[in-house]
């Protein structure tokens, strides 16, 4: 694909026009396609409430191994995303997005069974290379069908589900573990994801493929996953390896020389896998970078704040499940209101607000919690303040992003974005595990302390992100002959 030229300016600001109504099919394509997100999700964060279970079951396994249930998940995601994205474009996203979930469910079933963990990891593995294939598809089979001063609050409410599933996540997840084991919490995917493979056939329409697909990089996938790896590895075992070790250097050494070629791939590749030309879009590169900040902190601190109330505080698995879903709910909320605000006032300060408020909910974990539970004036605020914060920045972040480009793109844009989550996610929870070490560790306090200042700088690095990066932006346009016509009007 040729470079994508922006046919947007300033969403992050203004009211919009075209007030056109929704037709319930957007409705029902965005239900099922939020429904596929919400299945994502729920994986994702109820293996962090099953992750002492499962390294239990697996006691010959370190920490560290175990990690990779769950990085091992976020790398395959990162990693195939973008051509989940690709294939959604290309192939039909209805039709993509089915075969997804019909993958998902069947990994999801391997997981449930597997009888060691590397086999546990690689059905996880598995089950988020389908993930990926349902992900970028699942908005965007929904998002066209929506009039334009409605997109912002479409995008919202598909984000919502992420919020959506975590909440739900801990609560389900503990009761599972309360009754039965972790394997539960896998095989219950399947039929789950088969429901929504029969709604995707009942209610959602098959979109027009690409007349001229041409040829996918298929080697830059392998280039990426292993290059991303390599990088996780090199975190994650660094603590035991030694960070000056010849095999912890050379695992980051490696991943740095194999992302520079598929970036170099991406540049010359007639129809690369990550299509460099949409970040020449102001607004596309600041919002993934600004996304990959709120990520690293937003989809691991969900890890590393369940460990801290079973390990430090004692919490049961139901009561940290319950401890924690306050904060997915207050995103959910905030979300869904984020949305409405962006089509009436645009995204700008959604996104600065919001995420100033979550980089002030993880510094006051950093200087709140202690040895003694105190729920009430440490935990809770911390993760209603983080949730309300993410909800109201991280939604804005990826419709300012998609408000930028041209309709074919939206599946190839959105699958950047969730890439750049998971990569994210994946340095996250590889970095925070490696930072608490082991529940026996004797400065288990300034271990934790450590891993929440990391947190707070990642989710402020993302606020500043967003602060610089509209300032360049609107200091670029005011140097520009003309008004530029965006996509929802001005």
């Amino acid at each position: 694909m040729g470079p994508v030229t922006s046919v947007a300016s300033d969403a992050a600001s203004g009211p919009r026009q075209d007030r056109g109504e929704v037709p319930a099919r957007a409705w029902r394509a965005l239900a099922v396609g939020a429904g596929g997100f919400v299945l994502f999700g729920f994986n994702s964060t109820a293996t962090n409430l099953a992750f002492g279970a499962i390294a239990d079951t697996f006691a010959d396994a370190s920490e560290s191994v175990v990690s990779w249930v769950a990085s091992g998940y976020f790398i395959a995601s990162a990693a195939f995303l973008p051509l989940g994205g690709r294939l959604a474009d290309r192939l039909g996203r209805r039709r993509v997005f089915n075969a997804g979930l019909i993958g998902f469910a069947a990994f999801a079933v391997l997981s449930a069974v597997a009888p060691t963990i590397w086999i546990l990891i690689a059905a996880r593995v598995g089950q988020a290379m389908a993930g990926a294939l349902v992900i970028p598809s699942s908005l965007a089979m929904a998002l066209p069908d929506f009039p334009l001063h409605r997109r912002s609050s479409a995008v919202a409410t598909w984000a919502a589900a992420g919020p959506l599933s975590a909440a739900i996540a801990p609560s389900a997840a503990a009761a599972l573990l309360e009754v039965s084991s972790w394997r539960w919490v896998y095989f219950l995917s399947a039929p789950l994801a088969l429901a929504a493979f029969g709604f995707s056939l009942a209610f959602v329409s098959r979109s027009k493929a690409d007349d001229d697909p041409g040829r996918l990089d298929l080697v830059g996938t392998v280039v990426a996953t292993a290059a991303i790896g390599l990088l996780i590895l090199g975190i994650s075992q660094g603590s035991e390896w030694g960070w000056t070790a010849v095999s912890t250097t050379g695992s980051v050494v490696a991943a740095v020389v194999l992302g520079g070629y598929f970036l170099f791939r991406s540049g010359h590749h007639p129809t690369p896998l990550l299509n460099l030309s949409l970040f020449r879009i102001p607004e596309v590169a600041v919002a993934n970078l600004a996304n990959l900040f709120m990520s690293t902190t937003s989809l691991s601190i969900w890890l590393i704040w369940p460990l801290w109330l079973g390990r430090v505080w004692g919490y049961s698995t139901s009561r940290i499940g319950l401890a924690i879903t306050v904060g997915p709910i207050c995103a959910g909320f905030a979300t869904l209101a984020g949305g409405r605000l962006a089509d009436r006032y645009g995204q700008r300060w959604l996104m600065i607000g919001g995420s100033a408020v979550a980089t002030g909910a993880v510094l006051w974990s950093f200087f709140m919690f202690g040895a003694e539970p105190d729920y009430l004036r440490a935990f809770m605020p911390t993760v209603m303040a983080f949730g309300f914060g993410w909800g109201l920045s991280n939604p804005s972040m990826n419709s300012w992003a998609l408000s930028r480009v041209p309709q074919a793109v939206y599946g190839e844009v959105n699958a950047s974005f969730n890439t750049i989550r998971n990569l994210g996610a994946a340095i996250g929870v590889s970095t925070g595990v490696a930072m608490v070490g082991a529940a026996d560790r004797p400065d288990v306090l300034a271990a934790y302390d450590r891993a929440n200042l990391f947190f707070a700088c990642s989710v402020g690095l993302s606020c500043l992100t967003v602060i610089v990066g509209t300032m360049w932006i609107d200091r670029t346009s005011a140097r520009r002959a003309g008004p530029r016509e965006t996509m929802f009007g001005e």
